[in-house]
């Protein structure tokens, strides 16, 4: 294998992004495991400026041009991103707005948006726009009003049959 200027300098750049991203990880979130247990190629910088909350930072993965609001509660193993892999760089990501929680191993993808105040529940698959003050749940991801509550069809649980 030739080493080439530009190699060592690709080496050189990725070395020093990871010092600086694991540097952002302690000062904004007070813990290395963000950077190291984490894919966040939309920049650790941006998330802290929009006042992400991580209660449990592993194995969460969000794109580079995910628009992400202020305020917003992402759990464990949450993916968010593109369907088009392949052209991974001009491909659409999601919008998330202000104040949307987003629970454990849900997934959001797709050029979608998902409105402010909105509720994302623990493995959802999303791929259809949420509107504000809505939550997605199942897979594939039902929209439903927030006050709204999923109707249980266990009869003993509707109405004291004793």
């Amino acid at each position: 294998m030739k080493i080439t200027y530009k190699f060592v300098r690709e080496i050189f750049f990725a070395m020093v992004s990871g010092v600086y991203n694991i540097l952002l990880s302690v000062i904004f979130y007070k813990t290395v495991k963000l950077y190291l247990c984490n894919h966040l190629t939309i920049g650790i910088a941006k998330l802290n400026r929009n006042r992400i909350i991580f209660p449990h930072p592993v194995g969460i993965v969000i794109g580079q041009k995910v628009e992400i609001g202020h305020d917003c509660i992402i759990y464990q193993n949450v993916t968010i991103g593109t369907k088009d892999t392949l052209n991974y760089k001009t491909a659409k990501y999601p919008r998330i707005g202000n104040n949307v929680t987003i629970y454990a191993n849900a997934i959001i993808f797709g050029d979608i948006t998902i409105g402010n105040n909105a509720v994302i529940g623990a493995g959802a698959v999303v791929f259809k726009n949420v509107p504000e003050n809505y939550m997605a749940v199942g897979n594939p991801a039902e929209i439903m009003p927030l006050n709204k509550r999923p109707i249980t069809r266990e009869p003993s649980l509707i109405h004291n049959t004793h």
